[in-house]
């Protein structure tokens, strides 16, 4: 093989794409999970108040590394538009199919999967004792937020930029190797849930040509989660 690190223009987009992901992804993680900032949180203790500033921070700063800073990029140095990467309701019909049925299925793994001691450890991350319904909606929506802003980096930017470039295989295996890579701090057991959930959800997304399924699958993944990890938790509680 002949050494050749001559630029080349058709390389751009996905060189865009995996870069924009690794850099972004690092910069969310090692900020959102920085003990300096975590501890200047939690200065004057671990009441509720400060759980909800906490996680809201974590989230938001998602949205800002892992949507707005990528689609500033991108839109700016490409011609894709918003529709182009997924945000439309594009084949609706499928994708409300393809929804309910893996819904259906994640919230019955998630309802035995959460009665477990390393689960209820870290899951939900709002360390709450009492979830008002106040407090529910307060969590849906940052889940929301950020998982839009994920789903577009991931299943949008990434997917379809070395789509575009690369083919179907090259953009899935780039796709789910970096998605994978993401899960390894929350253990074997959901890195490797991400091999056959991340291959579904580019399949899916190429050919519904929208990321609606990817978000509201890893919506409800999310959402159940915490409330199943309530439910089953001896330390929390749903209240009024």
């Amino acid at each position: 093989m002949t050494f050749d690190p001559t630029w080349n223009q058709e390389n751009y987009e996905s060189t865009l794409a995996i870069l924009l992901t690794a850099i972004g992804f690092s910069l969310f993680w090692f900020i959102s999970m920085s003990k300096v900032i975590k501890e200047k949180f939690f200065t004057d203790g671990k009441g509720i108040t400060t759980w909800i500033n906490y996680v809201i921070f974590q989230k938001m700063t998602g949205v800002l590394f892992l949507g707005l800073i990528p689609a500033i990029i991108v839109f700016s140095t490409t011609d894709y538009s918003i529709k182009d990467l997924g945000l439309n309701a594009n084949h609706l019909d499928q994708s409300l199919l393809y929804s309910g049925i893996m819904c259906a299925l994640i919230l019955l793994l998630n309802y035995f999967a959460t009665n477990k001691e390393d689960r209820l450890k870290d899951y939900p991350q709002m360390r709450v004792t009492n979830w008002t319904p106040k407090i529910i909606l307060i969590n849906a929506f940052s889940w929301a937020a950020y998982l839009i802003a994920y789903e577009f980096l991931f299943r949008g930017v990434l997917l379809f930029l070395c789509y575009s470039s690369l083919g179907f295989w090259p953009a899935v295996a780039i796709n789910i190797a970096l998605y994978a890579t993401t899960h390894i701090p929350k253990g074997a057991g959901e890195t490797i849930g991400t091999f056959p959930y991340g291959l579904l959800l580019c399949y899916v997304t190429i050919s519904t040509g929208s990321i609606l399924v990817a978000f509201t699958t890893h919506f409800v993944m999310a959402l159940s989660n915490d409330i199943f990890s309530i439910y089953h938790s001896k330390e929390m509680t749903f209240s009024k």
